[in-house]
């Protein structure tokens, strides 16, 4: 007698997978659906860092917060930091006179877009008696709100018309009133060969007076003596 009961059995088992074919699947399984979680994943970030990064510049578009009168020829942005190539800043001081300030490099913070850190600072400062002074330094920083600059490492002050010629390693001026502090040794030489050395300098009334602070020493030539300039002043 056949049993029968065996029969759906032997027909299932030749249904079957070999068990190194199924670990297989399994495996292959595990990975695909580790690498579409791992994709959906990066997807979501990387969506969601693009709007992080397209609103940041739609609330505070970096390069429109370039002050109003700084122009640079290229502009380019690393983290929150502008970098100007060239930048140069220009203006009309108190007295109706023209000023112009540039630098080989600027940088600016975006978060502080009023002041621009300067490399090789050369400005121009038009005087109320139609003389140009020269500026020069090694570094400088400029607050355009206040049209004010700090100049550091070899500065040089230089109006030929007028005579002078001022060297120190510090000193920062106010474009709008013409005030400028010398908060560093100072050296001055006048156009006829006099020499003025000082611990500090001060320039008020628009260049038009000048104060030597400190320890003051002066040799005076007769040529700068008769040219009719007001000798500056010093206090002890």
């Amino acid at each position: 007698m056949t049993d029968l009961t065996r029969a759906p059995a032997k027909a299932a088992s030749r249904l079957e997978l070999p068990a190194g074919t199924s670990r297989h699947a399994v495996h292959h399984a595990r990975w695909h659906s580790l690498f579409v979680r791992s994709l959906r994943s990066f997807i979501i970030i990387g969506s969601t860092l693009i709007v992080v990064v397209v609103g940041f510049v739609i609330i505070f578009n970096p390069f429109k917060q370039i002050a109003k009168n700084l122009s640079s020829a290229a502009v380019g942005m690393k983290g929150t930091t502008v970098t100007l190539s060239s930048p140069k800043m220009s203006g009309i001081r108190q007295d109706g006179q023209p000023f112009e300030l540039t630098g080989g490099v600027g940088t600016q913070d975006i978060l502080n877009p009023a002041v621009v850190k300067l490399a090789g600072v050369n400005a121009k400062v038009g005087m109320d008696d139609r003389t140009t002074t020269q500026i020069t330094s090694l570094s400088g920083v400029y607050d355009s709100t206040r049209d004010y600059v700090w100049l550091n490492d070899n500065v040089r002050i230089k109006n030929d018309d007028a005579g002078y010629d001022m060297f120190t390693q510090h000193a920062e001026m106010d474009f709008n009133s013409g005030k400028m502090l010398a908060d560093a040794p100072v050296k001055l030489l006048l156009s006829g060969g006099s020499v003025v050395r000082a611990d500090r300098m001060s320039v008020t009334d628009n260049g038009h007076k000048i104060s030597f602070l400190g320890h003051v020493s002066s040799v005076i030539d007769p040529d700068d003596a008769n040219t009719g300039r007001t000798p500056p002043e010093s206090e002890p």
